[in-house]
Formats: C-alpha cells, sequence, structure tokens
C-alpha cells in the first residue's frame, strides 16, 4: 500500500531551518509521487518549492496540523536513495544544510524552474514516398523552390528545422511555410538536444599499446572494479607518463561490461584536451559537465546521463554528483589540485565526496597525479590506499633539467629586467628554432600594486583590506576578490603627491615585455581575465597545439595537464609568489606548482629545459622540484607537518565570523572562542580568535578561529554543539562560516 505522507526538504533561505516537514499526499498523487521529485508546498503563509526525501504510513505528529502537498512539479526522479545517502553525508560532515547540498549535486536552475528541456519543430514529409515523387515532378516547372525543398528531405538522413532548410537551399523561409500551410510538410515536435563544442581527433580514437608499467597498473586497477569493494587506488606517475592512457584502457573495460564512469578534472583549462581525447575515444558516450556550458548544455547533458544515452561524465568538481547509471569507476586528475574544494557554501572537497560515494556504493575510486598531495600520499604509504606507479615517461625520455636561477645576483649585476639573462637567451634561442616557449607566473594582471612614493601609500580596494592589481591595457585597478575596479589616482589620495607608480607583476606585464623584446612572436595569455569567455580555453590552446603561437604567458592553468611536443622551453618568472604566504600548505603548492610546469616540456623528440627564477633558491621546496625529487620533498614537509601537528596529523577546522561592522564581528569571534573552551577536551589546538590575513573583504570584516582535532568523532560532536547551541544565540549582525578540511587560510 502507498504511503499517506512524504517527508520534503524545503527550499528557503533560512539560516537556522535545517530540517524535513510531512506533508500529506492528495489521492491524486498518491501512486505518482517518488523519491527525488520536486514538489510545492504549503510553509507558513507561503508556497515554497521542496524535495522529497522520505515517506510515512503515518508519522508521530498531530495529522490534523499536516497539510497537503500542493502541486508535484516534476514528474522525474531527481536523485535516488544512493545519491540521498551522498548527500546527507555531505551535509553532516560540512556541516551544511541538506537543501545546499541537494541543490549543489543538481543542474544550477532546475529547481527554480529556469532550465528545462528545449523543444523544436522539425519539418516533415506529410505523403509518402510515392506520392512525394509524383508530387516533385508536378512542382518542377511551377514551384521549383517546393519541388528542390521535397527532393531535398525526400533524400535526407535526418530532420532539419525551417531555418536549416532556408540557409542549406537558400530559399526564402516563406517557402517552407506556404508547403506547410498546403499540406505538403508538416511539423514534428521534438527534443533538442544542446551540446557543447566536440572535436575528434583520428589519431587519438584507437587504443595505445601500454607500456609494461601501463599493463600492470590497469590490470589492478581491472582486478578491483570487478571485485566491487570500494577500492581506493592512487596512479602516482611523473608528467608524461601516460596516465590518462590508463584512464582511457580502464574505462574501455568498464563500458565493455555495461557500467558507468565519471573523470573529473580540476580545471576548465584542462577540459578542451581531455574531451578531445574521450570524444575521439568514446563518442558519443560521454557527457561534459562544467560552469562554462550553458545552463540548457548543462541540463541536457546531465540528462543524458541519467537516461543513459551516455555512461561516460567527464567535468569539473560538481561532475562527482553524475547521475550515472551502473557507475564502476570515479577518476579524479591531479588530485593534488585546490579546486576540487568548492570556496563558497557548502564547502565540499570533490576528493572526499568522491571517495564517500565509492564507498556507500561499492565503487572503485582513482587518483592521479604526478606530485600527490601529502594527505593522500601518506594515507598510500599506510595502506589506506593501494600505492600505484608509474615512474618513466612513455616516450623513455627523461625529465627535462631544471635550472635555478638566483634574481639576487642578477641585481648585483645590474639586470634589472623581469628575465635573468640566461632566460632571456633561451627565449630567443627557442624562437629561432622554430620551438614554443611557455613562460609561468601564478600572478596576473600588469602590476602587483600601486605605491606612491612620497608617502607609501598602497592603493587598495573600498571593499577589501587588499591592494588593487593594475591592468594596463584598460587602464584600471581591480580587485581581484570582489571585482571592485576603478581608475588609477593621477594624484595619492593621502598625500596628493604625483609620485605614483605600480609595481610587482603580472602575466599582462610579461606578455607585453616579451612583445617589445621579440616583436616578431606571437604572444599569446592565458589566466582568469582572458579566458572568460565561452570556449576560449580551446581556442587559446587550439593556437597553440596548431603552431600558431610562439610563447603562451600563463598562470596555473598553463602548468598542468597540456601535452605539446614542440614545446621545448618552460620559464618561470617568480617561484616565490606562493611560498610567502601565510600558509602552512605554501611549500607543498610552491613545490606541485613547479613540478608540473616543468613537466610541459621535453615530451617529444626534444630534450627541452626548464629555467625557473627565484629570490630564495635554497628553499627545500625549490630544490626538490629541480631534482623531480617527490620523495625527497615528501620526507622534510612530513616531518614539518607532524612537528606542527596539521595534516595529515590533524583534522583542521576554519571558522570565519565576518560582518559588516567590525565590533560586533569581534565580540562574536570572543563569545565563540569562550565557548569552544569547554570543549577543550576533545580539541589538541584553538588558535585565535584573531583578525584573518584578509581582515575586510566584500566589504565585511572578518576575523577567525582555527581547530585541530585528532579525529573525525570529537570534531563532528564540537561542530554539532556550535551549530545546535551556541549560533542560535547569536546576533544576525555576524555570520559564522564553518570551513571543514580548509585548504585556504586566508
Amino acid at each position: 500500500m502507498r504511503p499517506e505522507y512524504a517527508q520534503v526538504v524545503v527550499d528557503i533561505a533560512v539560516a537556522d531551518l535545517n530540517q524535513s516537514f510531512y506533508y500529506a499526499i492528495p489521492e491524486k498523487y498518491r501512486e505518482l509521487l517518488r523519491l527525488g521529485q520536486v514538489v510545492t508546498v504549503p510553509f507558513g503563509r507561503q508556497r515554497r518549492k521542496g524535495f522529497i526525501v522520505g515517506f510515512a504510513k503515518q508519522p508521530a505528529l498531530d495529522l490534523n496540523k499536516i497539510r497537503p502537498i500542493i502541486k508535484l512539479e516534476r514528474s522525474e526522479a531527481l536523485f535516488d536513495q544512493n545519491m540521498l545517502r551522498l548527500l546527507r553525508w555531505m551535509a553532516s560532515y560540512y556541516k551544511s544544510f541538506l537543501i545546499n547540498t541537494i541543490k549543489t549535486a543538481l543542474p544550477a536552475g532546475l529547481i527554480e524552474g529556469k532550465v528545462s528541456t528545449k523543444k523544436i519543430n522539425y519539418v516533415k514529409l506529410n505523403r509518402s514516398t510515392g506520392e512525394m515523387g509524383l508530387l516533385i515532378k508536378d512542382l518542377k516547372k511551377r514551384a521549383p523552390q517546393q519541388s528542390k525543398v521535397l527532393d531535398f528531405l525526400l533524400k535526407a538522413e535526418r530532420d532539419y528545422t525551417v531555418v536549416e532548410l532556408a540557409k542549406i537551399l537558400s530559399l526564402n523561409r516563406s517557402t517552407v511555410y506556404t508547403m506547410i500551410k498546403k499540406g505538403y510538410l508538416s511539423y514534428q515536435e521534438d527534443r533538442e538536444h544542446r551540446r557543447p563544442f566536440l572535436q575528434v581527433d583520428q589519431s587519438l580514437s584507437s587504443a595505445f599499446q601500454p607500456t609494461r608499467a601501463q599493463a600492470e597498473v590497469i590490470a589492478a586497477i581491472n582486478t578491483g572494479i570487478k571485485n566491487k569493494q570500494a577500492e581506493v587506488f592512487l596512479l602516482h606517475g611523473i608528467t608524461g607518463s601516460g596516465k590518462t592512457e590508463v584512464y582511457l584502457q580502464v574505462i574501455a573495460g568498464v563500458i565493455k561490461r555495461g557500467g558507468g564512469a565519471i573523470v573529473l578534472v580540476p580545471e576548465i583549462s584542462l577540459t578542451p584536451m581531455m574531451i578531445k581525447r574521450f570524444y575521439s575515444r568514446f563518442g558519443n558516450q560521454i557527457a561534459v559537465l562544467h560552469s562554462h556550458l550553458s545552463p540548457g548544455e548543462r541540463y541536457d547533458e546531465w540528462c543524458r546521463l541519467k537516461n543513459g544515452t551516455a555512461k561516460i561524465a567527464i567535468g569539473a568538481r560538481s561532475a562527482v554528483f553524475a547521475p550515472i547509471k551502473e557507475l564502476c569507476l570515479i577518476i579524479i586528475d591531479e588530485e593534488h589540485e585546490n579546486s576540487y574544494k568548492q570556496g563558497e557554501n557548502p564547502y565540499y572537497h570533490a576528493r572526499e565526496v568522491a571517495l564517500m560515494r565509492g564507498k556507500l556504493e561499492g565503487l572503485t575510486v582513482l587518483l592521479g597525479s604526478a606530485t600527490p598531495t601529502l594527505e593522500s600520499y601518506y594515507r598510500a604509504k599506510k595502506g589506506i590506499f593501494k600505492y600505484l606507479n608509474l615512474p618513466a615517461r612513455v616516450s623513455q625520455s627523461s625529465l627535462p633539467p631544471v635550472k635555478i636561477i638566483d634574481m639576487r645576483e642578477e641585481l648585483k649585476r645590474g639586470n634589472t629586467t623581469i628575465f635573468s639573462s640566461e632566460l632571456f637567451a633561451a627565449i630567443a634561442q627557442a624562437l629561432k628554432q622554430k620551438e614554443q616557449i611557455l613562460i609561468f607566473l601564478n600572478r596576473r594582471g600588469y602590476a602587483s600594486f600601486v605605491l606612491c612614493r612620497e608617502c607609501g601609500r598602497v592603493i587598495k580596494c573600498n571593499n577589501c583590506d587588499i591592494s588593487l592589481t593594475y591592468y594596463a591595457g584598460a587602464n584600471l585597478l581591480r580587485c581581484h576578490y570582489c571585482n571592485f575596479s576603478g581608475k588609477p589616482p593621477a594624484d595619492c589620495p593621502a598625500c596628493g603627491s604625483s609620485s605614483i607608480r605600480e609595481f610587482g607583476i603580472g602575466t599582462e606585464r610579461v606578455a607585453e615585455e616579451l612583445a617589445k623584446a621579440f616583436p616578431g612572436a606571437f604572444i599569446d595569455r592565458m589566466d582568469v581575465d582572458t579566458t572568460g569567455r565561452k570556449d576560449s580555453h580551446r581556442l587559446i590552446l587550439e593556437r597553440l597545439e596548431k603552431g600558431r603561437t610562439d610563447i603562451l604567458v600563463g598562470t596555473q592553468m598553463i602548468a598542468k595537464g597540456h601535452d605539446y611536443p614542440n614545446i621545448s622551453l618552460v620559464g618561470v618568472i617568480t617561484a616565490d609568489t606562493i611560498l610567502n604566504l601565510p600558509d602552512f600548505r605554501a611549500a607543498e603548492r610552491t613545490f606541485q606548482l613547479l613540478t608540473q610546469v616543468a613537466g610541459r616540456t621535453g615530451r617529444g623528440s626534444k630534450q627541452g629545459q626548464v629555467i625557473i627564477q627565484s629570490y630564495d633558491p635554497e628553499h627545500y621546496s625549490i630544490q626538490a622540484a629541480r631534482n623531480h625529487d617527490f620523495n625527497g620533498f615528501y620526507r622534510q614537509e612530513i616531518a614539518v607537518r607532524e612537528q606542527l601537528s596539521y595534516p595529515p596529523f590533524s583534522q583542521l577546522v576554519n571558522i570565519i565570523i565576518k560582518g559588516r561592522q567590525e565590533k560586533p564581528v569581534i565580540k562574536g569571534a570572543m563569545a565563540l572562542g569562550v565557548f569552544l573552551k569547554q570543549y577543550h577536551q576533545y580539541l589538541t589546538t584553538i588558535l585565535g580568535p584573531s583578525p584573518a590575513p584578509l581582515v575586510r573583504l566584500r566589504n565585511k570584516y572578518r576575523w577567525q578561529i582555527i581547530l585541530k582535532f585528532n579525529d573525525w568523532g570529537p570534531r563532528n560532536f564540537v561542530l554539532t554543539e556550535i551549530k545546535r547551541v551556541f549560533l542560535p544565540e547569536q546576533s544576525r549582525e555576524v555570520t559564522y562560516t564553518i570551513d571543514v578540511d580548509p585548504l585556504k587560510m586566508l
């Protein structure tokens, strides 16, 4: 017998509301309602949409107070019981609201009704083939355009719209409309599948013969998939070792057995190349999910996965929720990347969600990287993950030699330019030999800040406690946090001096200096500022692949995943950009970026070379990157982490207290600090309350408290108590953001 009551999570923007409510199921919906559907329900005096998350025969409530569901909004179920279990775990683990985790897992705009299927009218022949043949002959003299349309459609292998027919046959649309009125043609409504641009490369369509090391790795992963025991593999392969081919061949086996797979990539910049390789191998069995698709494209790709038309999802972090039938495998490429962590509520990490999804559904999870995170490598050494290694490049070429240039010595020799004499000469030589060059600097814009040389005033953002970055092309100062922008002042706003000057360098400045020094070279730039438009990543990489670009200047977007054999030189303008940030992961991030960007060269027949400029060349992360020595770096860094009790030796939580007025923020931070003291037995360390490194951001003052725990259980208890006991009593002027397993401490 069907249940009489549905449990609904209501979509309402109330910070302290995190519960579901029971509603009576009207008779007309009794046989129609399922888990995961969207319904409209009464909520107070309002009507609100919500998701069905359960059913009951008779809940333990006053039945007279239970109101009925108003409307079933969509007949399709948007998630199943397995996905709901995962989303409930996310809400608990990351201390988020269930409604937020549900909406995160679905295409944007779905519950609000902003996106739906798109219908299109195709033109169809309205008579039999024999009748059409006679009609074409009759119309040839008196209405040749109409005859042309009928003849085309009779031979066509697919359906066409009125607009398409008019364009292809070079005729007026009115001709087609006239034929519809006469009954020669008719409309047939069908669903239009909005798909992103996809490319096929025939050279990539066949599987390559794996090396011995690749074959061993593939065999181990296939065994794990067949066992269906939720195994996790860490594939540690140096740059150029063929990790992507391993992914392809393992997925081919999954598809052959009727299963599906998810492939996560950290950035959209990596997606075009990955999609090309996968689409060349698997065709329409892949679906693409990332934020640069239109809402319609993203929704249609999601639907193709849900209905089983596509079996492989490729995309950024939110693709971890892809509704794939018979899912067997989740691959996280470049698993060390920070972009797998969401920077807004819910603050989830796609890797950890993938691991839990694997555990709940009995899936294999494969983590791949040339520079794994310390946490993942530590788990592998402890036997929690199964360790797989690809120690050599597929081409059998050696890793490129890396030279470190001490920029302090360059200054002593009178070189005040961006480029060391050695890097400048290497660029000139590579251009002379018609080879391509990557120049890396992890800072965009023209100059890092604008300063008054009279009084030392730095021009800062109106909304954030951060200096504005100067863009010479647009003659603008811009904040990289809140996107505030304005014209640079002619005079200092503090002292009135005209001694205003730009300091520091960004990718825009580097590209400009290169253009001046090498006027015949085609220089392209790849950073957040040049890749905002749809397909911009793909077009930049296409120019590089086709040899049109001589020098590509970029931020971390160019540091990983790209494989172009004509790149013979990689130059790093300064290796110290991240190293000096107030973050315990600064050394690890520096090592990862330098190792990854160094791996972009020497992949073809050319040896390749890497030149890294630094003002701190003796630092162990830079020296380890120079020697391609992951194990050496790991030994030094893990000792520092253990001594300071940072992950993987503790579990962190960063609580940000913020508000528009500074005094309430300080008061709220202090109150939380006092509250936490009663739970000292569950905590190893409380750091703070103290001002956040960026004390004002987006016009809000910020303080923080960093908590260290030994285990998940005590952490979950304390965070639950904060939400249950402390937060309901706090002023609405202040908000508390709980970031579990934070990657950024700014």
